[in-house]
């Protein structure tokens, strides 16, 4: 199958959940000698995955807004951002950007949240790998209930730092772009890596509302993540309002 042209520009970085491995050069030139035969497979299986995933999108989203309106909370400003982590040396004016700040925090929130679950025991990971994972350690739970907390919790965590590292990029590109005067540019980076942070979002909004089913005592802390998360979607669709119609090779066309 022909290989598709700097798809790995614009992606979310995990290889093994893509619907396109077998188009990647990237990807295919590490997994072709231990798997060709699967890759196919695997890429049809991942495809399903998200699709799946992201047809609850509307659904999340409505249920937010509703949780945010009922307690007064608005989705559109930021309160009181304060981080444990530094910025990035190279990221310009970062300590002054809500949204940088809010990436670092929401770092420190799943830290917290899945710390905190470990030490009461409800979460913990099989082997301390590279790689690992959190998984649920309930055994009351079905093996369906279980494979899809510990989806929602693998993709959490595979997105954590993730996302902070795109909204990175992405300021630092813009501002590049503006100095530069690149806005014209056949190839705005900043649109297709905020397009990439806003899938990310989306997908980590919608795997944090499905994890409240399992930790039902933490609804509420969950709920202060997910407006964090609704917060920087939506300053990111307004300060790039391109974003959205970036076409990436191969994910959109």
């Amino acid at each position: 199958m022909d290989k598709i042209e700097n798809i790995y520009a614009f992606c979310d970085r995990w290889c093994e959940r893509c619907a396109f491995g077998s188009r990647c050069e990237a990807f295919a030139a590490s997994e072709k000698v231990r798997n060709p035969e699967n890759m196919l497979t695997d890429d049809e299986k991942n495809r399903i995955f998200w699709e799946n995933l992201e047809r609850r999108l509307d659904e999340v989203s409505r249920k937010i807004e509703e949780k945010a309106a009922d307690r007064d909370v608005d989705l559109s400003v930021f309160e009181g951002v304060s981080t444990k982590a530094k910025f990035d040396l190279f990221q310009r004016k970062a300590i002054n950007n809500m949204v940088l700040k809010a990436g670092r925090l929401y770092e420190d929130k799943v830290d917290d949240f899945l710390d905190e679950r470990a030490e009461a025991g409800q979460i913990a990971m099989e082997a301390l790998q590279q790689g690992s994972v959190f998984q649920m350690t309930s055994e009351s739970l079905s093996d369906t209930d279980k494979q899809d907390a510990n989806d929602g919790i693998a993709i959490v965590m595979r997105y954590q730092l993730q996302l902070y590292l795109k909204l990175s990029r992405a300021y630092y590109s813009r501002g590049r772009e503006q100095e530069e005067g690149a806005e014209k540019a056949e190839v705005i980076e900043s649109d297709g890596t905020v397009k990439v942070a806003l899938i990310l979002i989306n997908r980590s909004l919608i795997a944090w509302e499905g994890l409240q089913k399992y930790f039902p005592e933490q609804a509420s802390e969950i709920d202060e993540i997910l407006f964090l998360l609704a917060r920087m979607k939506s300053h990111l669709e307004k300060e790039f309002p391109q974003a959205l119609g970036f076409i990436r090779p191969g994910f959109d066309s």
